[in-house]
């Protein structure tokens, strides 16, 4: 079985789209839907629960988020995935997720990234991701990382921590076996650009850089939610 586990704060307008594919997908693979919020003041909890199993906690922490979720599911394989990521086919992602796995030097796995705008800008930033995934294994949580339970446990699972809890896992993984890259692309949303997008790219890099000089994950997140 694959669980698809989602973290969601107030996400409304994302996530009924998102569970509503989701559900029309046949039976040839089992799967499960999990749903995490982190404390939605909107109709979040209320819409998931028409298509997922929801798990809420009092206040947003992505981490905790997620740990959550691996606690609560039953899967053999766990899929993470964004409420904003769009796939052309879920049926055939969850087939090629299957498959990769079926190869043990693979310790997880991710997808094609790229944004819903043809920008150049958007363009560049999918391209440097994908690179980086690629080439350091690091997978950030909008690039559809997936893991067998096995891995997961093995190197600890997801930390409690607000910021950059999809970098340590993916480290951690990384250092288990190879990333199997699939050539489905995923599309993330463009939306956090909205407000500038150069300077919400140099903020992005700024916030890696402080957590590669040791600030901590909670000190991050003051920064990066401010």
């Amino acid at each position: 079985m694959i669980s698809i586990i989602i973290p969601v704060l107030n996400e409304e307008k994302k996530l009924a789209n998102l569970l509503r594919k989701l559900k029309q997908l046949d039976d040839r693979i089992s799967f499960e839907i999990i749903v995490v919020d982190g404390g939605s003041q909107d109709q979040t909890v209320e819409l998931a629960k028409k298509f997922a199993a929801v798990y809420q906690l009092k206040q947003a922490n992505r981490g905790a988020q997620l740990k959550l979720g691996v606690e609560k599911s039953s899967g053999d394989i766990l899929w993470f995935l964004h409420s904003d990521s769009i796939i052309k086919d879920y049926q055939q992602a969850l087939l090629q997720i299957q498959r990769a796995l079926e190869d043990s030097s693979y310790s997880a796995g991710h997808f094609k990234l790229a944004f819903d705008s043809s920008e150049l800008f958007y363009r560049y930033l999918a391209k440097t991701s994908n690179l980086r995934a690629d080439y350091l294994g690091l997978i950030f949580g909008d690039q559809g990382l997936f893991t067998t339970r096995k891995q997961y446990d093995q190197v600890g699972g997801f930390e409690t921590i607000p910021l950059m809890e999809d970098w340590r896992l993916s480290r951690k993984l990384r250092k288990q076996g190879k990333f199997y890259p699939l050539s489905l692309t995923i599309t993330t949303s463009s939306r956090r650009f909205r407000k500038g997008k150069i300077r919400t790219h140099l903020k992005m890099h700024r916030i890696k850089l402080l957590y590669l000089l040791g600030m901590s994950p909670e000190k991050l997140a003051k920064r990066y939610y401010k």
